[in-house]
């Protein structure tokens, strides 16, 4: 498990796990469950205080569009090269439109320029292990029954200056479990909240559950916000529970 708020979200795997999270901040959680031997590997990144900033939202929704084209992509034939590939010039592209990398598209691509704010792959094989198995080469091609993630993200620390100040201490990352198919994928974690609307409706449900206000909101991992992360995780296990696939 991955937890990581406000601005320790951009490292990749954070883990301390100590400080305090407020209003206005975001939370990113890399977490799973097992069932019946195999497990499961959902990220998903929501704002503490039930809203996202515009400048939240802007980042979020292009790691969504990068998320959706990488998961249609997940056909039989295809290979985990091919679509890192894609979420490669898909968030160079978000990069140098949003203004974080002053540079086109292509100066990005070409230059590596994306490297310090998606630092990772695309996603991994899943099985009887998170990352299952390494043997298995990113260029062999999907079959039906190959079961994978999918994890675009965006890593903007806080204290890189050349990233416009609106956008600092903002990391997202989003990832399903995907089993690929003779026609459409499926989606195994499909059914965890991911749209901003989506997202800001379940947190403001458990919100209003709780009986907390905005005004008032602020975390500490140790406490309340070990129930926000029970909630999601509960979330994720009743669904992929549900999916007889898994």
């Amino acid at each position: 498990q991955v937890v990581g708020g406000g601005n320790s979200a951009c490292p990749i795997h954070y883990s301390n796990n100590d400080r305090k999270v407020f209003d206005g901040e975001m939370v990113l959680m890399d977490a799973g469950c097992d069932f019946h031997g195999y497990v499961s590997d959902v990220t998903r990144t929501w704002p503490i205080g039930g809203k996202f900033t515009e400048p939240q939202r802007e980042v979020y929704g292009e790691v969504l569009e990068a998320h959706r084209e990488c998961l249609a992509q997940c056909v039989e034939g295809a290979t985990l090269r091919d679509i890192h590939r894609t979420s490669v010039h898909l968030l160079s592209r978000s990069l140098s439109r949003l203004g974080i990398v002053q540079k086109t598209t292509q100066e990005v691509l070409l230059q590596g320029l994306y490297k310090p704010y998606y630092p990772h792959s695309i996603g991994h094989w899943l099985g009887m292990d998170t990352h299952d198995v390494h043997t298995v080469s990113a260029t062999k091609p999907f079959e039906v029954g190959t079961v994978l993630t999918i994890e675009p993200g965006l890593y903007l620390p806080r204290n890189c200056h050349e990233i416009p100040a609106q956008y600092r201490g903002i990391g997202i990352r989003l990832e399903d479990d995907v089993v690929v198919q003779e026609g459409a994928p499926e989606v195994l974690s499909g059914g965890v909240p991911i749209t901003p609307e989506d997202v800001e409706e379940t947190v403001g449900n458990f919100m209003e559950y709780e009986g907390q206000t905005l005004g008032k909101l602020s975390v500490v991992y140790n406490s309340s916000h070990n129930q926000m992360l029970s909630f999601w995780k509960n979330q994720i296990e009743m669904i992929l529970k549900e999916n007889k696939e898994v």
